[in-house]
Formats: structure tokens, C-alpha cells, sequence
């Protein structure tokens, strides 16, 4: 027996696909790549000169979470569109975000840090470029470049007081 959602007989495994697809692979990304960041870590972060105007741990951390909600939202509704372009860079840009976690905290790197927060804007870009016929997609991945924008300025404070 076959059941439907509803909706022009759509299989309910079918529409349930996006939101798996999307809490999957923002959970995964979120789980692994943090586990990158561990108390060594932490204590080495800290221990940093830090440049004025960079925000606190529970900043970062409130960052963070609102990024994965961001990301995972924008995911789901690029599959539920069909959009393989805009899936595609979602999670290209899950990817980065977590490589970045091994550069700066896996090596202990503030210049991996800033580097690939440079790298980390293209494919961010491309995301952006990719949903801006989705408002509210648009206006999640445009609010998170501009935190990136202001990542590319601690970064690079933080870099250079620590070489």
C-alpha cells in the first residue's frame, strides 16, 4: 500500500527526502567538524592575541548554531526545488566551513585561518549567486557572508598578532 502526503499523490518518503537530505548532512557536518575543536584547542584559541573588536567565545557559538540552522534551511529547500546547483554549493560550503575547523584549529594556524576564510568566500559567493531567486535563502546566505566579511577582518588581525 502506497501512502501520500497529500499532495498531487507524492509518495511521503519523497517529500520527506529534503528534510533528511539537509538534517543529515548539517548534523554530520556539525558533529565532525567540531570534533576538530576539542579542549586543546580551545585553551590554544584562548591563549591568542586576540585584535580588538573580536567577539567572544559564546559569540562564536551563537554564530555557529545560527549558521548550521542557516545552511541546513538553505540545503532543504534547494532539494526540495530541485535545485542541484544550489544543493551542490550548500553543501560544498558545509564542506569548507568544517575543512576550515582542521586548518585553524586542527594545526593551530591563525594563518590557515585567514587563508581559508579567503577560500571559504568563492564557493560562499556561488551559493548566494545560486539561490537569489529564493528571498528567503537569499537573505540567510547574504547575512552569513556578511559575518564572513567581518571573519576576514579578525582573521587577519589574529594572524598577525600571532604569526
Amino acid at each position: 500500500m502506497r501512502h501520500t502526503n497529500g499532495t498531487e499523490g507524492g509518495d511521503v518518503a519523497e517529500s520527506a527526502r529534503p528534510l533528511l537530505v539537509a538534517s543529515t548532512a548539517t548534523v554530520v557536518a556539525a558533529v565532525v567538524g567540531n570534533g576538530f575543536v576539542g579542549r586543546e584547542s580551545l585553551a590554544w584559541f584562548r591563549s591568542l592575541h586576540r585584535p580588538r573588536g573580536m567577539p567572544s567565545m559564546p559569540v562564536f557559538m551563537a554564530v555557529g548554531a545560527a549558521y548550521y540552522l542557516a545552511m541546513g534551511t538553505v540545503l532543504y529547500r534547494s532539494v526540495r526545488r530541485g535545485d542541484r546547483a544550489a544543493t551542490g554549493l550548500a553543501l560544498g560550503v558545509l564542506v569548507l566551513n568544517e575543512a576550515w575547523n582542521v586548518a585553524f584549529f586542527g594545526r593551530r594556524s591563525p594563518r590557515n585561518g585567514f587563508v581559508g576564510t579567503v577560500a571559504f568566500a568563492g564557493p560562499l559567493t556561488g551559493l548566494g549567486i545560486a539561490v537569489r531567486h529564493d528571498p528567503l535563502s537569499r537573505g540567510l546566505v547574504g547575512g552569513y557572508a556578511g559575518w564572513v566579511a567581518y571573519d576576514l577582518w579578525w582573521s587577519y588581525g589574529l594572524w598577525k598578532l600571532n604569526p
